[in-house]
């Protein structure tokens, strides 16, 4: 099987593991990026998270609709430039900030049980490496 087919895999079974423990937040399994970033990054714009998080700004209005109606965060003009939306997160946001971040660590000490702490750092630069490399390809198609 190839590498890529393997990390797509996980990364799937990842998003299963999220939807699941987050469910009882009124969450799916992609919101956890979005919490995260926007809890980390306030008055950050819909343009900048798509950037971040590396999907196409229509989702990031779908998942922002989303998460708005939800009251995870809130969504204001940029009084410098009103054609910009900024985003802030609420005080849920904040709440469930943490038990996000527990539900990833377990997730990780799940798929990483066994993996000594040098093969984690070795592996860890190596997706780094190759995540730089996609985005340099993805960016130099854009271009084209």
């Amino acid at each position: 099987m190839s590498m890529m087919r393997l990390i797509n895999r996980t990364s799937r079974l990842g998003e299963m593991y999220r939807n699941e423990k987050m469910e009882k937040y009124g969450l799916k399994g992609m919101h956890h990026t979005y919490i995260l970033n926007i809890c980390n990054n306030p008055g950050v714009t819909q343009e900048q998270l798509a950037e971040i998080i590396f999907v196409n700004k229509s989702n990031v209005a779908r998942q922002l609709a989303f998460l708005e109606k939800s009251d995870y965060v809130k969504r204001a003009p940029d009084p410098k430039d009103g054609r910009k939306l900024l985003v802030y997160p609420t005080d849920k946001a904040h709440d469930v900030y943490p038990k996000v971040a527990n539900i990833l660590s377990e997730w990780n000490e799940i798929i990483l049980e066994g993996v000594s702490s040098e093969e984690k750092e070795v592996l860890e630069k190596h997706l780094a490496d190759m995540m730089e490399k996609a985005k340099t390809a993805v960016d130099k198609v854009n271009k084209e």
